[in-house]
């Protein structure tokens, strides 16, 4: 039988490869249960260790394996069922193509608003693990809310998510000559869209019109409109939609840090190198 200590730090290295994997929770020991515990956006799961444990002692050569096979399997009990767990804290704007949308069984019952161009927005839930999911209206209707409660609250969440973004920009040296790309979330990267204050930042340091292209749901696309290299703007655009993993749009819209519309093609060929400022987590 393993000793006090023993346990003690075997529940603080699981506790640390589950924190690094599921950022958005907190992870504690709950040391009386040899168990961990995992609050947050919606979330309260209990993960008793002593199971695991056992299974470490029997086969110390597996230990790796049997932890990370331990890890992988909680997202599964992070997950609440549909409808069973719907929480404001974690619905935030999810910003796809309309095509993307028509492929969806149940688009019909998400909450919608429109962006720009082929872009829409429809409140999702981000669970643990990066997995995104739309949330029927049915699902936060039997929960008492209606749709201005629930648009309110992934309007704070979206700008929550993305409020260092419009940090970064703002305390920048200088704008980059060759664009701001933004790749630091793979699932909600275009949901920076509908943040207002990331607007604001890119069009206050631009001192004008931005140009913003979403052509993965990983990446988003940015420079001045006043920029030399803005001609070439939609042809990157155009490049990183035909090599995205996750393809959303080949759309470039226009942005005065208020409004978001979609730039004209005879405007592309009209304007006329731009701004790359590396905005990873």
């Amino acid at each position: 039988m393993s000793t006090a200590e023993e346990r003690a730090a075997f529940a603080e290295r699981l506790r640390l490869q589950l924190q690094a994997r599921y950022r958005e929770q907190t992870v504690t020991v709950d040391a009386p249960r040899f168990a961990l515990r995992l609050t947050g956006g919606g979330v309260d799961a209990t993960l008793p260790l002593a199971a695991l444990e056992n299974a470490v002692v029997r086969e110390p050569q597996r230990t790796s394996s049997l932890i990370a096979d331990f890890v992988r399997a909680v997202e599964g009990r992070m997950q609440p069922p549909p409808g069973a767990g719907f929480s404001p804290a974690r619905v935030l704007w999810c910003v796809r193509s309309r095509s993307y949308l028509d492929e969806l069984s149940r688009s019909a019952e998400l909450l919608r608003r429109d962006v720009g161009g082929d872009l829409v927005a429809f409140v999702a839930e981000a669970l643990p693990g990066a997995i995104m999911r739309g949330v029927p209206r049915g699902e936060w209707e039997q929960r008492g809310f209606d749709g201005a409660a629930v648009a309110a609250a992934a309007d704070a969440n979206t700008a929550a998510r993305f409020a260092s973004v419009a940090e970064r920009v703002r305390s920048a040296e200088r704008v980059p000559g060759d664009g701001w790309q933004y790749a630091g979330d793979p699932l909600f990267a275009s949901s920076l869209l509908l943040v207002p204050d990331v607007l604001r930042a890119f069009a206050d340091r631009a001192g004008g019109d931005v140009l913003i292209g979403v052509p993965d749901r990983a990446l988003v696309l940015a420079i001045p409109a006043s920029s030399p290299g803005a001609d070439r703007f939609a042809r990157r655009v155009q490049q990183a939609y035909r090599d995205a993993m996750t393809p959303v749009s080949r759309d470039v819209l226009v942005t005065d840090g208020s409004n978001l519309r979609t730039l004209p093609r005879a405007d592309r060929k009209r304007r006329g190198p731009t701004l790359m400022a590396w905005l990873q987590d």
